[in-house]
């Protein structure tokens, strides 16, 4: 296997963040809360002002997975900033290409994801959801330190099937 770096994204990667995004919606619609359809929509310049470094927003950012040139993972996490939550964040969007899957990439993405949380000040959790049966996602979830403290049935609808998602949180500090 080629060596892959993880760095944060920006916003020269738009077009690239953009288009694994899509795939990602596209072949695994049950994975995430947002659809192919919602985001195709979107102009690219969405995309490139969410790589976009914002002082108001310091725990947002966006990890990206490169083999050679081309993204091949990513992985984002969103803080929440009224008074009363800013202790917390949100992982969304980790994706790894599947011809790359099981080769430890999103397992980098995610440690990277939470030693870099651990630096952003006065964040004390971060939580995520995962498709119930999604083992391979839950399992990286669980060796990065995150339990499990609910699970909300159908949660999202695809297609007429409703899929549930496990709650999961990692206590920071």
């Amino acid at each position: 296997m080629l060596p892959v770096v993880i760095r944060v994204l920006a916003p020269q990667d738009g077009v690239a963040y953009r288009a694994l995004r899509l795939r990602a919606l596209h072949d695994h619609p049950d994975a995430f809360t947002s659809s192919f359809e919602e985001e195709s929509a979107r102009p690219l310049a969405w995309s490139v002002q969410r790589l976009a470094h914002q002082p108001e927003k310091p725990c947002d950012f966006f990890l990206g997975a490169f083999q050679q040139s081309l993204l091949v993972g990513m992985v984002g996490l969103q803080g929440r900033y009224r008074p009363k939550e800013r202790h917390n964040a949100t992982v969304v969007g980790l994706y790894v290409v599947p011809e790359l899957a099981g080769q430890g990439i999103g397992g980098e993405l995610m440690r990277q994801l939470v030693n870099r949380a651990n630096t952003c000040a006065g964040l004390e959790q971060i939580e995520l959801t995962v498709t119930q049966g999604n083992q391979s996602a839950w399992a990286i979830y669980a060796r990065c330190g995150f339990v499990e403290f609910g699970v909300l049935q159908r949660a999202i609808k695809v297609q007429e099937q409703y899929y549930a998602k496990v709650h999961m949180v990692l206590q920071l500090r």
